[in-house]
């Protein structure tokens, strides 16, 4: 699933990306009302909110209900268990990197363009010499012709 610009930069410009790494993992999602939630992440999306599957939810108050899926919105998260298993750095570099690459495609793009436009006027000055050289040149003649005459 594509994600929006600004999704997109929430993600590469915030831990977002620390989460993206936990998708296809089970881990624990700690809400704001002090319940819990433990199964697969599926998806994170770059506002934070999660969507699980296999999922045991454990109130407060110690109760707790399985669910084949369940979604948290990004403002009740409190604190995202990250598993072990997931290298932080490595995570966070993947998203700088794909970052950077972002912006070398941007500036190679617009380079190119530049280029472009430098070329395509170079060439409108030559033809415009080269005209500009034909007008002398056939006022030359004329005036030639016209000393000829005399």
């Amino acid at each position: 699933m594509a994600a929006a610009a600004r999704e997109n930069y929430y993600i590469k410009n915030t831990l977002i990306c620390l989460l993206k790494a936990v998708e296809g993992k089970v881990t624990t999602v700690e809400l704001r009302n002090e319940n819990a939630v433990t199964g697969r992440v599926d998806h994170v999306d770059g506002y934070m909110n999660i969507s699980m599957s296999n999922v045991c939810y454990k109130s407060y108050r110690g109760n707790m209900t399985n669910f084949d899926s369940f979604f948290v919105q990004g403002v009740n998260v409190r604190y995202v268990h990250i598993p072990d298993e997931i290298d932080m750095r490595k995570a966070m570099e993947k998203y700088i990197k794909l970052e950077s690459d972002a912006q070398n495609k941007v500036q190679k793009r617009i380079r190119d363009a530049a280029m472009k436009k430098i070329k395509k006027r170079q060439e409108a000055v030559l033809k415009a010499e080269k005209r500009q050289e034909e007008k002398e040149e056939t006022v030359k003649q004329s005036t030639d012709k016209v000393a000829d005459q005399t």
